[in-house]
């Protein structure tokens, strides 16, 4: 590029008025670094134009302007033999996502790296190493080059030392770069970007984060806390901005973020995954390391034996691969480096080039037809073949198959299932593989969003088992989770995000509730002993004024005035959360009191769902519903081994009955829920119900998925046209849906945007519409979070009629069907007490297509779960859906 500082100033448009900081400043970095294209020019320029006035049509001129400024690179296009071409695709298929970006924009600059044309079609002799000179800036021009590195930082993805990051598609991450990006994610820097340097410390400790989605701020000067070997439980309501941040780091879009942290975010299946690919060979090849080791061993073999002409062809392809690879992240050091760090990167930087040139040079030297292999090439190519070999030692390569099965078979996928293709699957299984991919990986930081969203309870306690006993002892782990069981059972602290800020709190979930309880209570304790003390002192200083007065004793006054100072350091608590007594020297800032303020905590409001009354039936029926001896087979499917789906099952809903029906997913739980709600027509047997007076409310995921087809119609329109006679304004179906959590904004946004959360509290408002006397709720915790579950505990336990519960989340169960209220029954005679606890509270297993009644609730399914994990007996599991 010929572009000098002097001629962007002079070409920007004269309505644009810059100070003299600015102009500083784009001096220093229009001169000081090398721009690979107009649009790199235009992302580290831009928004000082921005700021000056111009809009993006003047903009867009305006760079366009400067297009002539910029030598287009040249490209070479060598043909190759046959086998030589299976060569460069393996190697091709085998490459990095990101490196493989990078190495594409190295080979279209690598024609213009020695040479660069000027406008007259001329050419000037290559650059030499140079020696940057520290530009001597102001204030104001050092705070824009903060400003400017952080936009630029934030263009270019953080990955591991190896190459390891986020396996979820490009969905997603066009929020965080590009010209959509809404998110900006950064945290304080030094000016000698610190973050890239190659340590062995894999603890992460980041000063004033901040996280807005356009102008919507998520944290504020927050602190990122990550000790090396710790399981950490996220937590926050609905919106706060868990899941962004997750994303933010995996990404690799928080700026300041340690590089040489090999960094997994899991979201879901990578949208380029091959259909066709088996199970685990799709979790092999997510191991980028080992899969390019393998390919380099098999082409090296592959030349040897078959292909003696191509060796030394092979070889040099191979040296110009990893030159390629050592060029990329030189490339990203030379952009994030500032200062004298800066300037060796970029001197690195020019040798690295060379170096790649001349690797390319030499791999096209080679003639096409091959040579024949000298006995030094042979023996270079068997010490290259070695040492790809020791490597592959070293990662366990021979035993990385056996650890993928043993991976999936915990996750609920038979071993014949683990050799279909993946097109066989649905989403939910698909996450189950994204999931195993992050375990076989073991990256340093794994960071699992809703991992318990797709699982059944089996595999949720075989993964908090793994997550428990298996991994090694310097992984770090942070789970969004609203499982309060699993959260409890892997959380060795707690992260909680509330007010824009990340608060850090050692235990579990339970500890934490208690440890909030008791700090709670304690600064209740603390304000009720300074109030006392503080009356006391101001009763004491009201006598001694008020005898001052009738005796006219003025020695009185330096009582008071001593009274009063003690009053002064009664305003706040002398002591520290720690203990320790508070001094105001010991602590930065200004005091207004000589007293450490105590600020209690104002609690989250509680979620309300307010559940409709059901409606009263005529002649108090016993039985509102009921299954009689059904047996259950889909349609044209090939009949199983094990029988029917659902063979001679019978269930009685009663009136305020609570049953809950566990297994294994595809073991016929929905199954019975669809017949219960008459979508789906028995084998054999018969689904009765009182009569047709009998309104069932079903919830299920299918409904909650469906919101997602409308990307035009609101949570508002569609209850308007769900139910046309009851709500014929905007303002009635507004009122009913605020009463679930969608107000404002979202009752009136396309539902296609909405979180998960937002969609399952539409698809419960629908569901309950009209007081139904039976309730049929298929994992309705999916995305909600724990306040919104808790509500719907209250809820449900409150409500009057019966409900059937599908769920895999043992604490929700346990709260709903096996909490009793003992003083509820008090009043009733012995005959009713036993009938209520008869219909009430019963919990189902579902298996072999039988119910089996579980007279010890959810731990006693638990216990079985673990011993089945145990003896690998997953009975019903990881059957393609």
């Amino acid at each position: 590029m010929t572009l000098s500082a002097k001629t962007f100033i002079a070409r920007l448009p004269a309505s644009v008025e810059l100070d003299d900081d600015i102009q500083e400043y784009l001096s220093s970095v229009i001169d000081g670094q090398s721009f690979g294209s107009l649009d790199a020019l235009r992302e580290e320029t831009q928004h000082f134009l921005v700021d000056a006035g111009l809009d993006d049509a003047a903009l867009d001129a305006f760079y366009a302007s400067l297009q002539d400024q910029f030598a287009s690179g040249q490209t070479a296009n060598t043909s190759e033999p046959k086998g030589l071409s299976k060569i460069d695709a393996s190697l091709g298929s085998l490459s990095i996502e990101d490196k493989t970006k990078d190495q594409s924009q190295d080979d279209d600059s690598s024609g213009s790296d020695d040479k660069q044309q000027d406008p007259s079609g001329g050419s000037t002799p290559a650059k030499k190493p140079f020696k940057s000179k520290p530009v001597k800036m102001s204030k104001a021009a050092k705070k824009l080059a903060a400003k400017s590195s952080s936009s630029s930082a934030a263009a270019s993805p953080v990955v591991g030392s190896d190459g390891v990051r986020a396996a979820s598609p490009a969905i997603g991450k066009d929020s965080f770069s590009g010209e959509g990006a809404l998110v900006e994610a950064y945290s304080q820097q030094s000016r000698f970007h610190e973050e890239t340097l190659e340590t062995l410390s894999k603890e992460v400790d980041l000063k004033q984060v901040n996280i807005t989605i356009g102008e919507q701020p998520l944290l504020k000067d927050a602190r990122l806390w990550f000790k090396s070997g710790t399981m950490y439980g996220l937590i926050g309501r609905n919106g706060t901005g868990k899941s962004t941040l997750l994303k933010a780091i995996g990404y690799g879009q928080l700026i300041g973020f340690p590089q040489n942290l090999r960094t997994l975010y899991i979201e879901q299946l990578p949208s380029e995954t091959p259909e066709t690919q088996t199970v685990v060979e799709t979790v092999l090849k997510s191991d980028t390391e080992r899969t390019l080791l393998m390919g380099e061993y098999n082409l090296l073999q592959r030349a040897i034996n078959k292909y003696p002409k191509q060796l030394v062809k092979t070889i040099k392809k191979l040296e110009w691969e990893r030159m390629k690879v050592r060029l990329a992240d030189q490339q990203k050091l030379a952009i994030r480096r500032s200062g004298k760090r800066g300037a060796d990167a970029r001197e690195e930087l020019l040798v690295v080039e060379a170096q790649e040139k001349a690797a390319k040079e030499a791999f096209e030297s080679v003639p096409i037809e091959g040579t024949e292999p000298s006995l030094d090439v042979l023996n270079q190519a068997h010490e290259m073949l070695e040492s790809v070999h020791n490597k592959l030692q070293q990662i366990e390569a021979d035993s990385a198959e056996a650890r993928a099965r043993e991976l999936l078979q915990g996750l609920g996928f038979t071993p014949a299932n683990q050799d279909l293709p993946i097109k066989q699957f649905s989403g939910g299984w698909k996450m189950r593989i994204a999931l195993a991919q992050a375990l076989f990986l073991k990256p340093d930081l794994l960071l699992l969003d809703e991992p318990t969203n797709h699982l059944d309870l089996p595999a949720i306690i075989w993964l908090q088992n793994y997550l428990v006993e298996h991994l090694s002892q310097d992984q770090t782990v942070v789970v969004v989770s609203h499982d309060r069981n699993f959260l409890n059972t892997v959380s060795q602290e707690i992260i909680r995000l509330r007010d824009y800020k990340l608060d850090y709190f050692p235990g579990n979930f339970d500890e934490y509730e208690n440890k909030m309880e008791d700090k709670a209570k304690m600064k209740d304790r603390i304000v009720a002993a300074l109030e006392k003390k503080r009356k006391h002192v101001q009763d004491t200083i009201n006598k001694q004024r008020s005898i001052m007065h009738k005796t006219g004793d003025d020695k009185r006054g330096a009582v008071i005035a001593s009274r009063q100072k003690k009053l002064e350091r009664l305003a706040g608590y002398n002591k520290t959360e720690s203990g320790k007594r508070f001094k105001q020297s010991y602590h930065a800032g200004f005091h207004l009191t000589m007293g450490l303020v105590v600020e209690k905590e104002v609690p989250e409001p509680p979620v309300t769902i307010p559940l409709p009354e059901p409606k009263e039936l005529r002649g108090n029926p016993s039985t509102l519903l009921s299954l009689n001896n059904v047996t259950f087979s889909y349609p044209g499917a090939p009949e199983r081994k094990t029988g029917p789906v659902l063979q001679n099952v019978s269930l009685s809903l009663h009136q305020s009955s609570r049953i809950a029906l566990l297994g294994p997913n595809g073991c016929g739980k929905s199954t019975i829920m669809s017949l219960l709600a008459g979508d789906a027509t028995p084998t054999s047997g018969t689904v009765e119900r009182f009569s047709s007076l009998v309104k069932i409310g079903y919830y299920s995921q299918h409904n909650v998925d469906k919101l997602d087809g409308y990307s035009t119609k609101s949570a508002t329109q569609y209850l308007m046209d769900t139910f046309p006679e009851e709500y014929k304004t905007q303002v009635q179906a507004r009122k009913y849906l605020g009463s679930f959590g969608i107000s404002g904004p979202c009752a009136v946004l396309p539902m296609s945007t909405l979180s998960g959360g937002q969609k399952a509290r539409v698809a419960l408002a629908i569901c309950v519409h009209g007081g139904p006397q039976v309730l049929l709720l298929d994992e309705i915790t999916n995305h909600l979070d724990m306040a919104t579950i808790q509500g719907l505990i209250v809820a449900l336990k409150e409500f009057t009629g019966a409900v059937v519960l599908v769920s895999h989340d043992a604490y929700f169960v346990k709260a709903v069907c096996e909490d009793h209220d003992e003083d509820e029954l008090s009043d009733e005679d012995e005959d009713d007490a036993l009938k209520a606890q008869e219909e009430a509270g019963v919990v189902y297993r579902v298996k072999g297509g039988k119910l089996h009644r579980l007279e010890g609730g959810v731990d006693q399914y638990v216990r079985s779960v673990v011993a089945e994990n145990k003896k690998g007996m997953r009975s019903g599991s990881g059957r393609p859906v």
